[in-house]
């Protein structure tokens, strides 16, 4: 899985009163961080506590004292007025206080900045040989010293040993900068820091080699800037906005839109709302000051256009308007033919799911997309919101709104929830990736109990661990790994079986179900695991792939040799790319051949997309979903319905 953001805890016992019941049923229960018992455990549940308890399955009790404060009270969320979301059936819920991540820290230091430029960061290709063709760079890389105010020029020339010119494209650009063809080989990255970004800053520019576009060199250089001796040389810019792109909406939904505050220099701006709409308010959010939520409900077709002036804090004339527009089409413009496809992967015995945006009712388009997922899915799995750095962002800190909020939909949809993931890699909290490794065994069962505690009534699916396999095969490289070694997996499947004995769990990855040195790495796993008598239920396949894909055969090869370890086969991440904009047939024959193998395998539980929408795909730039930007469907669509039907 690749980079992708609350509901009432009890619907059956009415949604107006849920929030009351949870703070009646919490008062009156308690539970211990310890225990690890393996019963109650419901979702708002919580599980604070610091008294010792007893020994459940081979891991022995969880630390004691905790390492960390179990959740409490005060982390449960609380009720969101309707004037900030699109739900219209659900009372959602928000977390109490805003996310309480540590200072933010520059990641690199002075030492740092005089040891030079950072170490090449080389991509080879398999079909690659560094002997015959040298990889791209760039000339004369070095680090750089600035002032904040003052313009910065630094000209990036790519060089061959081979004589080709390499292509390059920057990972990324900080507000305000641009980077500029000069139409001589070489580009200038112009950027003028300003107060927000004192200390120092890193840029990284791709080298693409002309042979072969996979083959590629990243290089970091480290901006040191500082302030100057008079500070009044610092300009004060414009206020702006937040970018919001276009969107698509359902005439009579409500529409809601997160408007962002950008201010360069540091402080917060204030925002008015100029243009005149239904039904619309227009509210400073009650977490963050620099965000303003606008509610209204279009009553006529057409595009729209919303219009909001940025007003600067320190010199009030100066301003910025700034303009988003949302296209409003009629209700019958999101009918679609045939039958859904949740009751088609039914009556095969399968479930059909997707993975859900995050906060998917704080955007402008919340109504429709609840709406069709509703009606076309009855499994759904978290796209951020169970990251760790999501739920857990600080030590003692917990945010479980999203997945709460989650939750509720998927009751009130009678739709299944697959938790995702418990332990990555990725997306670490600050105060886990800076934790005693000594501790770190502890850290992962103490946050592996708690979250699945939490919802161990609600959700029966994990991925318990994703993507553990290096992309060249072996173990990968992680936080984890490094600290624990192999048994990090062993520890973490039991501690999950401990705190939610009747729960499928998964091992999640990609690239493992076409042959390769990931695949290989997956069966001996695999084994080892079994062997050892690790709680494992099934493996989770990712399969981000594209429109010309054709490694069918090795799919179901590998599928079956999963169910011949009687593990169950589930795919958790699917979508297909376009190789070129005009795929959309073989992107279709992609979708129908992957969901028949599924099919034809009678250990294969569920699929699932990641996403449904190509308006929120982590991989938009290859449109990879069954229904474009405008929520239309796309012969994908059929294709799905026409492989489940048959």
């Amino acid at each position: 899985m690749m980079p992708e953001y609350i509901p009432n805890h009890r619907p059956q016992f009415g949604r107006l009163f849920a929030g009351i019941l949870l703070v009646l049923i919490f008062s009156a229960c308690t539970s211990s961080d310890n225990s690890q018992s393996t019963t109650g455990g419901t979702t708002g549940g919580t599980t604070g506590g610091t008294t010792g308890g007893q020994v459940d399955g081979p891991l022995g009790p969880l630390p004691n004292p905790p390492l960390t404060a179990a959740p409490s009270q005060d982390d449960e969320p609380i009720a969101e007025p309707a004037s900030f979301n699109t739900s219209t059936d659900l009372q959602l819920v928000r977390n109490p206080v805003p996310r309480s991540e540590a200072p933010a820290t520059n990641r690199y230091t002075d030492a740092d900045f005089e040891s030079g430029p950072l170490p090449a960061d080389i991509t080879i290709p398999d079909d690659v040989n560094p002997e015959f063709n040298s990889a791209p760079d760039f000339e004369n890389i070095q680090n750089i010293e600035a002032v904040a105010g003052q313009q910065l020029e630094i000209v990036f020339k790519p060089i061959d040993a081979d004589g080709e010119l390499p292509g390059m494209f920057p990972v990324a650009l900080a507000p305000g900068a641009s980077f500029d063809d000069n139409f001589d080989g070489s580009k200038t990255y112009r950027w003028q820091p300003l107060q927000n970004d004192i200390g120092i800053n890193a840029f990284a520019v791709t080298a693409v080699d002309s042979q072969n576009s996979l083959y590629r060199n990243t290089r970091t250089i480290l901006i040191r800037v500082r302030l100057p001796d008079d500070e009044t040389q610092i300009p004060n810019v414009p206020p702006t906005l937040d970018p919001i792109g276009p969107h698509t909406a359902r005439v009579n939904d409500p529409v809601v839109y997160e408007f962002k505050g950008i201010d360069l220099n540091g402080t917060v701006p204030t925002l008015e709302l100029l243009s005149s709409l239904p039904n619309a308010s227009f509210s400073n959010h009650p977490l963050y000051e620099d965000i303003y939520t606008l509610r209204f409900i279009p009553t006529s077709t057409g595009e729209m256009n919303v219009q909001v002036l940025v007003r600067d804090s320190v010199d009030s004339n100066l301003t910025t308007t700034e303009n988003v527009t949302i296209n409003v089409l009629p209700i019958q413009a999101f009918e679609r033919t045939g039958q859904r496809l949740r009751d088609l992967a039914a009556v095969r015995g399968i479930q059909f799911g997707y993975a859900s945006l995050q906060e998917y009712y704080h955007r402008p388009d919340g109504g429709v997309y609840a709406d069709i997922a509703a009606d076309e899915f009855d499994l759904v799995t978290p796209e951020n919101a169970m990251k760790m750095n999501e739920i857990n962002p600080s030590a003692g800190q917990y945010q479980f709104a999203d997945i709460d909020n989650l939750v509720a939909f998927a009751r009130l949809n009678n739709m299944q929830v697959h938790g995702h993931p418990v332990i990555w890699h990725r997306q670490l909290p600050e105060w886990i990736e800076t934790a005693n490794a000594a501790e770190l065994e502890g850290h992962m069962r103490e946050y592996i109990h708690r979250l699945m505690n939490r919802y161990r009534d609600d959700i029966a699916l994990w991925d318990v661990v994703n993507e553990p396999i290096g992309d060249s095969g072996g173990y990968r490289d992680s936080l984890w790994y490094n600290a624990l070694g192999e048994t990090y997996l062993e520890t973490a499947f039991h501690q999950a079986r401990t705190t939610a004995p009747n729960a499928t769990l998964l091992l999640n990855d990609f690239d493992i179900a076409i042959n390769g040195p990931k695949a290989t790495t997956l069966f001996t796993m695999l084994n080892n695991l079994l062997e050892r008598g690790v709680p494992i239920d099934g493996v989770g396949f990712q399969l981000h792939v594209f429109s010309d894909f054709n490694q069918i055969d090795e799919v179901r090869a590998n599928f079956q040799k999963v169910a011949d370890l009687d593990l169950d086969i589930y795919i958790t991440e699917l979508d297909v790319g376009l190789r070129e904009t005009d795929d959309l047939q073989a992107q279709a024959n992609v979708y129908a051949s992957l969901i028949s193998v599924c099919l034809q395998q009678p250990r294969c539980k569920a699929i699932q997309t990641w996403g449904f929408t190509d308006q929120y795909s982590f991989r938009e730039n290859v449109h990879p979903l069954m229904f474009d930007t405008a929520y239309q469907t796309k012969p994908a669509y059929q294709a799905i319905q026409n492989a489940l039907g048959n």
